[in-house]
């Protein structure tokens, strides 16, 4: 073999080598960038991921003791306390539904946690027969939040008139069953996830770390994030929370009672919520720790300020357009939609920038299939 021969040879085996080399490097975005991914990745599941379950955990811990006080002393002031503790419990949700992914994806979190709106019948027809797994596809929107909401708020008038419902009605000692069957389904759920990410648990901080997931690619954590981030944003916070109940994404026909918090009536409080963590998502904000790095960085350091600037300037509008409207958001739609379709659109015009340029820019591919082309 010539040398000339082996010097293409191993021009071409470098060359190659730095294909791969750019395809898995995890330390930055870009080498004349200097931003480290592995920091911020460190951030986002050291300072927001765990943070959110552990708090999320811990708002299920009293709201499952609340559960047991007012099991053995069934009075409207103790409904009243597990009431506000399901409240707690739902907005620390807010804070985690994002992260779909790995553990919560195994444990299906979001769906035990919050199919909505609830399955009355289903609900109902469980507790008279008795007999019922709350673990099965069937009984998805018969569990979780929303159904504890229907329980705790939506089978009278008044406190005491759903005490009478635990009490004295004939399928009481079968509703409370149902009550404390469901909160313990919410905790094991919640629990195996916070469990799964944990150091002395199954340890999937460290899978979210390694060097192998701290690329760009489809499996990367990046990848996994702004996939899941995105998929929520749209699927969940936009069409969930106001679009399908607003009509725009159900047919044009309203649908009041598909608002999240339909019977307790704070449904816009947890939209609201869950905009504002998805902020903090984007720009790096630890829930106890303050600003670290974030999307926001990463895109300043690829020469994306203009894009990051115009991200928060648009998230900020969507949460302005949401603090104009009032609780109960149903009645917000039935009386006066017009601002909740307003809203709605201030939240579409965040989806491109995030879906399409913020993802572009980052260098991670959207997997998950479009609903309506946006």
């Amino acid at each position: 073999m010539n040398n000339f021969i082996k010097i293409s040879i191993i021009a071409l085996l470098g060359g190659l080598l730095a294909v791969l080399s750019s395809c898995t490097n995890g330390g930055v975005d870009d080498p004349g960038s200097g931003f480290d991914r592995p920091a911020m990745l460190n951030n986002y599941g050291n300072n927001l991921i765990i943070p959110s379950y552990e708090s999320l955990k811990s708002s299920v811990d009293d709201l499952d003791a609340a559960a047991g006080t007012f099991s053995t002393e069934p009075t409207p002031s103790n409904l009243s306390e597990l009431q506000n503790e399901l409240k707690t419990a739902r907005l620390a949700w807010q804070d985690a539904a994002m992260y779909q992914f790995g553990p919560a994806e195994m444990n299906v979190l979001r769906a035990v946690l919050n199919t909505y709106p609830a399955d009355t019948d289903k609900v109902n027809s469980n507790i008279e027969s008795g007999d019922y797994n709350l673990e099965t596809l069937e009984n998805r929107a018969a569990a979780g939040f929303p159904a504890l909401g229907y329980l705790l708020h939506g089978i009278g008038d008044s406190n005491e008139e759903i005490v009478i419902q635990y009490t004295s009605d004939q399928n009481a000692s079968n509703r409370m069953a149902y009550l404390q069957d469901n909160v313990d389904y919410i905790k094991e759920s919640t629990d195996a996830t916070l469990n799964a990410w944990l150091p002395d648990g199954g340890n999937y901080i460290e899978t979210f770390l390694s060097d192998d997931n701290a690329g760009t690619d489809v499996g990367s954590s990046l990848g996994m994030m702004v996939n899941a981030l995105v998929l929520h944003y749209e699927r969940f916070m936009r069409d969930g929370k106001i679009g399908i109940p607003a009509g725009v994404r159900s047919a044009g026909v309203p649908r009041q009672e598909a608002t999240e918090s339909f019977y307790a009536g704070y449904s816009l409080e947890l939209a609201i919520a869950n905009l504002q963590a998805i902020k903090r998502i984007y720009l790096g904000t630890g829930l106890n720790t303050g600003d670290g790095l974030g999307f926001e960085e990463n895109l300043i350091s690829l020469d994306a300020a203009g894009l990051s600037d115009e991200i928060v300037t648009e998230i900020d509008q969507a949460i302005a357009a949401l603090q104009d409207l009032n609780d109960p958001l149903s009645q917000q739609i039935e009386n006066n939609n017009d601002p909740v379709l307003t809203a709605f659109q201030e939240l579409q015009d965040v989806v491109v920038l995030l879906k399409a340029d913020m993802a572009s820019a980052l260098g991670v591919t959207i997997t998950f299939q479009d609903n309506d082309g946006d």
